[in-house]
């Protein structure tokens, strides 16, 4: 009897179990925003590798919901049928709840899963929206600032000083390696994976920390006029130039009256950090070297104001 008992219970249990295994899961087709590309991470917070991308109006099969880093206010998480989590925020808005349309994504709650390293700069340094010098910058960084990096990728097409290797922040923007005291190790490092173009304009409150800093603002300066398209275009982090005169002064600040610390001879080729818009009669644009002083552009085959776009303003790093 206690045998026929323990039989039926088993036999009762079974069938629940298998009633619950075939109820179907539900699915849910969105669309990325029309203008936005969406980076699909290995877990639900900013700073977690991409596993892939979505360009703007792909269709995405979404199988789960989580809730991750806060994005203007939207905390929630998608899991995909791509095994990746995508911001809602990104997303076209559904007419409903994920929260009650979808299971919640298993474990619940989802860690985020990064490495770390500590890493000093170098140069005055921009922090870029993604891997390039000819996007957004994020932050202006000065020399001796201690930052903390997450992942690297070298899958770009901006290599400063002939480095393509590029290292994510914890500010949620990517410095060039070469503008660091020493490279970083990145062997200890996630790889960052794919990353698409994204623009500040599409990608706001998404550091969970501060603001992105602000180009200059020639309203607040005393420059001459011809430097409001400059600001507008913002930053391009070093530069190679060619000295074109018999001699290249660099002075120990940007006006003739300052010290000579070097020469450069004709030909010399050196690297530009960021320029400068001299207020003294008869002087134009002064630019600071690798080798921490200033040289005119006057005496310089290119015109780092005209001819280099997104070239960044020495002030931009001193905020």
């Amino acid at each position: 009897m206690r045998f026929y008992s323990s039989f039926h219970s088993i036999l009762i249990l079974s069938r629940f179990n298998f009633a619950i295994s075939t109820v179907p899961k539900v699915y849910l087709n969105n669309t990325v925003e029309h203008g936005v590309n969406t980076e699909c991470k290995t877990c639900p917070y900013v700073l977690c590798p991409n596993k892939l991308y979505y360009d703007s109006d792909v269709n995405v099969t979404l199988t789960c919901f989580t809730t991750g880093t806060e994005i203007s206010g939207d905390s929630i998480w998608l899991g995909t049928s791509d095994g990746c989590y995508v911001t809602q925020y990104d997303l076209v808005l559904y007419n409903g709840s994920y929260s009650t349309t979808l299971a919640p994504c298993s474990p619940s709650p989802i860690k985020e899963n990064i490495t770390t390293q500590s890493a000093t700069i170098k140069y005055d340094t921009e922090c870029n929206i993604t891997p390039s010098t000819s996007v957004d910058t994020v932050h202006y960084l000065k020399p001796n600032t201690d930052i903390t990096v997450t992942c690297w990728t070298n899958d770009s097409t901006s290599t400063v000083i002939n480095d393509p290797m590029w290292l994510k922040t914890t500010q949620n923007c990517y410095v060039a390696q070469i503008g660091l005291a020493h490279p970083a190790n990145t062997s200890a490092l996630d790889f960052c994976g794919p990353i698409p173009f994204l623009e500040l304009i599409n990608a706001a409150n998404r550091s969970g920390s501060d603001s992105p800093d602000s180009p200059t603002d020639p309203e607040d300066t005393d420059k001459p006029a011809e430097i409001p398209h400059l600001l507008i275009r913002s930053a391009n982090y070093l530069i190679n130039v060619t000295v074109c005169e018999d001699y290249a002064y660099c002075r120990s600040c940007p006006h003739l009256n300052c010290t000579v610390e070097r020469a450069y001879e004709f030909g010399t080729q050196i690297w530009l950090q960021c320029l400068v818009a001299s207020t003294a009669p008869n002087e134009t644009f002064w630019s600071e070297t690798t080798d921490w002083c200033f040289v005119r552009s006057e005496d310089l085959w290119e015109s780092p104001e005209g001819d280099y776009y997104k070239f960044p303003l020495c002030s931009d790093f001193e905020k």
